[in-house]
Formats: structure tokens, C-alpha cells, sequence
């Protein structure tokens, strides 16, 4: 395995820990359209783009919201319900095999609203919820308390999706996964791929330590696939959601049970090893941008509202990218005109959760083996093309 950081250093080293079968809901669904004049005014904790950014990705955005009609988004979201219904047992089997199920707390996905009734059974999400048999309990005011007492009382509703499950750090649970790789003979090597060239059957992949030959390849590189198919004369139309996450203080004896997302205030807390995990919605930016902390800076009021928290701990603001494709669903499969190369990116928010699932499911491909997935909906040819090499627009 060959990384350009250490092992789980990037995208899913900042997730906000929820592991959970409900999420196969793409963000692009047509819940999307009711809030989609708000998020243009560019000022909201959900939301914030680039300008620039956005006006040169432009075709990208017409796409990802073709795809949230109502008839793509059920096609979709049925796709990834055949990823998201087993990931916790996926994680489980691996937890049990390194032994670090100590991270995984199984109490549930919480959403809470600060007005309303908070569910809505005629939106889209309950009804593919409840479509996909996923378990939901309901709560009023004063139920809410009674689950999270250190919450305070601005919630008028919440509700609970109660089989999934909050990992208490993301990032040192995948680096012991990583361990675990090694431990069962792999190498990890810390480097970055300068070119790929492949002759028949034989792939030569160059860095600055030198060329590492293989018989063949996956490219499971998040945010980076794009640039590493480049090199292999492929272009893939692979955008980048932003997020970005800061460690508080718990004050006066404050807990949660689980991760909460506050529907209305646009972020996600949950409980970590380091802290309490505030996560924030989607900036649409240049990858390698400098920061742009606005989105945090608009949540921490919110926070304070909701639970008593102190000052930042002393982990840095942490920024990751989410590597998203049009229909938010990952490409995972064999190369279009390599027999040799394989890919697994393009996980959107659910990186984390899938990632056990998706490898088990290539593993099966590149051994000719029958999946008990259809693949088909994530075949890598809807996306990736062959064509001359060119600059992602998404870099500067």
C-alpha cells in the first residue's frame, strides 16, 4: 500500500464517527430543492462555496442536481443501501479481528430540530427509511432530555436511528486497521506516485524513491484518485466537498451517548476521544485552498446554545475533502481499458462507514469471485473516460 501520508491521515480521519445503514439518503436528494435558494445565498453553516470555484465547476453542479430527482435519487439511494446495510457488521468482523471494538459505541444516529415536529413522514428520507426498514424512534421535548440530559432545552423534537453506531476516533481506529495490514504481511510505504505507466500485464508506478512494478493496481485514493488517473490518460469528473472539524471542552460534567446532528444549526457534535467533535457541512472549494473557518465560526454560537462547552482543545482545526462524484455514489470496479487497474473512490460523506464493505467487494472482483452486491450501479465506465491529460479544474 502506498499513501502519500500515513494511513488514515485524510478525509476519513475528520468523519463525525457515525456508522449507520439509514445513511444511503444521498445529500442530492430532492429534499434538496425546498433549501436550495437559501444555500445560494452563500451564508448559511450548511453550505459555502468559491465563487470562482463554483462558476468554473459548473457542469459538475448541473449534474449533481439532475441527479437529485426523485426518480435518480431512488435508484441511488437503493445502490447504497446494498453498501450501507452491512457496514457495521462489516466493521464489527474487522474490530474483532484487531481487537479495538472498545471504539465502537452502538446507541444510535440522533437528529434534532430546534422548531417543528422534527420527522417528517411525508419527506423523501422517511419514506426511504421506512421503505428500507430502518429503525426509527421519535422523540418530543421532554423525551430528548431524558436521552441526552446534557442538552439543553432548545429542541422541540428529535428522532433516532437506533442500529447505527459512534466510532470514538475515526482516525486511530482506520491506523489500526493499518497496523493490523502489516501485522498480516503487508507493507506500507509513505510516498507520492510521480507517474504510472502500464505495458501489458506490468504496471510501473514511479516517486521519488524510486519505481514500484506490480501485476496490478487499485486506486483508492479519496480526493487524489483523479490526479493518479491522469497519469493513466483517464479523466473523471471528481469534485471535492470541504469540511473542516475542531475538539472542545465539555463543561460542568456534560456527555453524550452518541453522535447528534442539529438539523437547523447546520453541524455535527459527538463524543471523542479527544474532546467534543464538532463537524461542519459542506464547502464547494479549490482542494488545496487555504482555510476558510467561517462555517466553523458560525456553528460554535449554536453549540454553546445546545451544551456547555469550553474552549478548543489543543488539536489544531482540522480540514478534509470529500471526494464526490455527480450521483454521489463511488465508483467501484475494473478500469475501462485496463484489465489490470482497479478503482474505489468517490465515497462522499459515507467514506468511513463503506470503506469495509467496498474493499471486501473489490477483493471479490479482482478474484473473479461472485458478490452478493450488484456492482453494476458503481461500474467506474459511467464516470471515467479516456481522453488527453489534462489539469483538474479543481486545482488552482
Amino acid at each position: 500500500m502506498i499513501d502519500r501520508l500515513s494511513p488514515a491521515r485524510e478525509t476519513s480521519y475528520g468523519n463525525a464517527g457515525v456508522i449507520n445503514s439509514g445513511s444511503m439518503i444521498p445529500i442530492n436528494s430532492p429534499g434538496i430543492h425546498k433549501s436550495l435558494f437559501s444555500l445560494l445565498q452563500n451564508n448559511k453553516p450548511q453550505l459555502r462555496y468559491n465563487l470562482a470555484f463554483a462558476i468554473k465547476k459548473l457542469p459538475w453542479i448541473v449534474q449533481f442536481l439532475q441527479a437529485s430527482k426523485s426518480s435518480n435519487t431512488v435508484a441511488t439511494t437503493k445502490a447504497l443501501s446494498s453498501l450501507s446495510s452491512t457496514c457495521l457488521t462489516e466493521h464489527k468482523a474487522l474490530m474483532q479481528r484487531v481487537g479495538n471494538a472498545h471504539r465502537l459505541t452502538e446507541a444510535g444516529w440522533l437528529k434534532v430540530f430546534r422548531s417543528g415536529q422534527g420527522y417528517d413522514p411525508s419527506s423523501f428520507e422517511a419514506q426511504q427509511l421506512e421503505k428500507y426498514n430502518i429503525p426509527i424512534q421519535k422523540f418530543n421535548a421532554d423525551e430528548l432530555r431524558e436521552l441526552e440530559p446534557s442538552l439543553k432545552p432548545i429542541y422541540s423534537a428529535a428522532y433516532l436511528l437506533s442500529d447505527a453506531a459512534t466510532v470514538n476516533n475515526p482516525g486511530e481506529l482506520l491506523a489500526e486497521y493499518a497496523e493490523q495490514f502489516v501485522k498480516d504481511g503487508g507493507k506500507i510505504e509513505k510516498m507520492e506516485i510521480n507517474s504510472i505507466d502500464v505495458e501489458g500485464e506490468n504496471i510501473k508506478c514511479r516517486s521519488d524513491a524510486g519505481v514500484h512494478a506490480c501485476e496490478k493496481l487499485v486506486i483508492a485514493a479519496g480526493p487524489w484518485s483523479s490526479d493518479l488517473l491522469n497519469m493513466l490518460n483517464y479523466t473523471v469528473p471528481l469534485n471535492v466537498e470541504r469540511g473542516y472539524h475542531a475538539h472542545f471542552h465539555l463543561l460542568n460534567n456534560a456527555t453524550l451517548g452518541r453522535s447528534i446532528h442539529d438539523v437547523q444549526g447546520g453541524f455535527v457534535m459527538g463524543p471523542m476521544e479527544m474532546g467534543l467533535r464538532v463537524t461542519t457541512g459542506v464547502e464547494l472549494n479549490y482542494r488545496d485552498a487555504e482555510n476558510n473557518l467561517q462555517q466553523l465560526e458560525q456553528v460554535i454560537p449554536s453549540v454553546k446554545q445546545a451544551i456547555d462547552i469550553g474552549e478548543r482543545t489543543d488539536d489544531p482545526v482540522w480540514r478534509g475533502n470529500r471526494p464526490t462524484l455527480p450521483d454521489s455514489m463511488p465508483v467501484i470496479g475494473q478500469a475501462p481499458d485496463h484489465n489490470n487497474v482497479w478503482m474505489a473512490f468517490g465515497h462522499n460523506h459515507i467514506g468511513l462507514m463503506t470503506g469495509p464493505i467496498t474493499g471486501r467487494l473489490l477483493a471479490e472482483q479482482i478474484s473473479g469471485e461472485t458478490s452478493d452486491v450488484d456492482l453494476t450501479p458503481f461500474t467506474p465506465k459511467r464516470y471515467v473516460r479516456s481522453g488527453r491529460r489534462r489539469k483538474p479544474i479543481w486545482k488552482k
